[in-house]
């Protein structure tokens, strides 16, 4: 595995982060491929609905692909306050079409193009939503389906794979993952992290605002209080997803539980410098115990952002998509 090198005058932890989501890559997924939008419905009675981007195997359409369709699809899923657009989930379904594989971008619930299609937030174990796609994929497009989940999603992923259920998707990778969600809260709710808590709390609470959620006036004046995540999740997340409260949630949410207990092949990718995830939950996994996960720890990178110098194996780049790619490919001429 090609070992990441951050890009030439953008190694520091912040820019690695924060260069991609101000230059992301150009989503040409709508315009360039042949492309369709899906409407869900989740299998929780809510009457909510999940706003699926679905691309085809090239090889299906009039779009060149540098590769035969393999047979599989991949879903991929964001991270908190992301979308379909989010800049990794733009380069790797652009990197999946054109190795040969069908893609399905996953709006969780009131993100993207998912805005006010949910009466309830998203959270980092909602394993039922994941459970809905990978069912409509198997079902309509193939029954050999991966997962990739993004930071909060990785979590999810990690999480969903641990549980004693039958498992339709057969390998998964989870990049920048939160593993322990009380943590992780701890960390970003600090004076460290306090850039990234303002931005991801502004999105959260325009979102309460606009009324999208069903929840009584007392819980949105409560919310309009939280100046923390944990006070966010505790006032808002932890009750509209039917937890008994925010430690409840966490406990019960958190994938450091669930990783010893997966059986699955699959990637977990994570940097010593992130500056949203702190690296000493990593620490606390025995990771060689666990011969089916592969698991990668750069000393660069920052949280989901892995950005390095261009050439002609990673033209753009964005050295994730590939090693997640190169990883997913190995997997099945193993078989």
């Amino acid at each position: 595995m090609e070992v990441f090198r951050p890009k030439r005058f953008l190694g520091g932890k912040h820019v690695q982060t924060i260069y991609n989501a101000l230059f992301p890559p150009s989503n040409t997924l709508r315009s360039h491929f042949p492309y369709e939008e899906i409407y869900l419905p989740t299998n929780d009675h809510s009457g909510d609905f999940l706003v699926l981007e679905h691309n085809p195997p090239l090889e299906h359409t009039s779009v060149h692909s540098l590769r035969p369709y393999n047979g599989y699809y991949i879903l991929l899923i964001h991270g908190m306050e992301g979308s379909s657009d989010s800049h990794y989930m733009i380069s790797t379904s652009k990197n999946a079409l054109e190795r040969g594989y069908g893609v399905v971008r996953m709006n969780m619930r009131n993100c993207g193009r998912g805005w006010g299609f949910a009466s309830k937030p998203y959270n980092a174990g909602m394993s039922k939503d994941v459970e809905a796609v990978l069912q409509f994929m198997e079902k309509k497009f193939s029954k050999k389906l991966i997962v990739s989940g993004f930071s909060l999603s990785a979590n999810l992923i990690l999480k969903y794979f641990g549980e004693n259920r039958r498992h339709i998707a057969k390998y998964f990778s989870a990049v920048s993952p939160p593993l322990d969600l009380k943590k992780s809260c701890e960390f970003i709710d600090s004076p460290k992290a306090r850039f990234y808590r303002k931005h991801f709390l502004d999105t959260l609470h325009k979102k309460v605002r606009s009324g999208i959620y069903s929840m009584p006036p007392e819980m949105e004046l409560r919310a309009a209080k939280a100046k923390t995540f944990f006070d966010f999740d505790d006032f808002v997340t932890a009750p509209l997803s039917g937890y008994k409260d925010v430690l409840d949630y966490y406990n019960k949410c958190s994938s450091i539980h669930f990783i010893s207990k997966i059986r699955n092949e699959g990637i977990v990718i994570h940097a010593e410098d992130d500056p949203v995830v702190p690296v000493k939950i990593w620490h606390k996994v025995q990771w060689h115990k666990f011969p089916n996960i592969k698991s990668v720890l750069t000393k660069k990178g920052g949280h989901v952002g892995f950005l390095t110098d261009s050439s002609p194996q990673i033209p753009e780049g964005r050295w994730l998509s590939r090693i997640l790619l190169d990883y997913f490919d190995s997997k099945i001429k193993e078989i």
